[in-house]
C-alpha cells in the first residue's frame, strides 16, 4: 500500500501541473487576443497628438514664410504680382491647416 501511494501523489502532481499549464496558456492567449482593444485607444490619442504637433509646426512654418515674403516684397526683391500670388497661396495653405487643427484640438 505504501509503495502505491507515492505513485498516486506523483500522478496528482502531474495532473495539477498540466491543468495549471492549460489555464496559463488560455489566459495568455486571451490576453493577447484582447490587447488590441485596449491599446488602440492609447495609440489613437498618441496619433492625434503627433498630428496636432505636426500641424502646429506646419502652421508656424507657413506664418514664417508669409513674414519672409512680406520682407522680400518690402525690400523690393519680389514683384507685386508674385507677392500677391504667393501670399494668397500661403494664406490658403494656412487656412487648410487651421481647418484640420480645429477638430483635433477640440478633442
Amino acid at each position: 500500500m505504501l509503495s502505491g501511494q507515492p505513485a498516486e501523489v506523483e500522478e496528482k502532481k502531474t495532473d495539477m501541473f498540466a491543468a495549471i499549464m492549460i489555464v496559463l496558456t488560455f489566459v495568455l492567449v486571451l490576453a493577447f487576443a484582447v490587447q488590441p482593444l485596449f491599446v488602440s485607444k492609447g495609440t489613437a490619442i498618441a496619433s492625434d497628438k503627433v498630428k496636432l504637433e505636426t500641424l502646429e509646426i506646419r502652421k508656424l512654418s507657413l506664418y514664417e514664410q508669409i513674414k519672409e515674403l512680406e520682407l522680400e516684397f518690402d525690400m523690393g526683391n519680389v514683384s507685386s504680382d508674385d507677392y500677391q500670388r504667393n501670399r494668397i497661396e500661403l494664406k490658403r495653405e494656412v487656412s487648410m491647416v487651421l481647418e484640420q487643427l480645429n477638430p483635433i484640438s477640440s478633442k
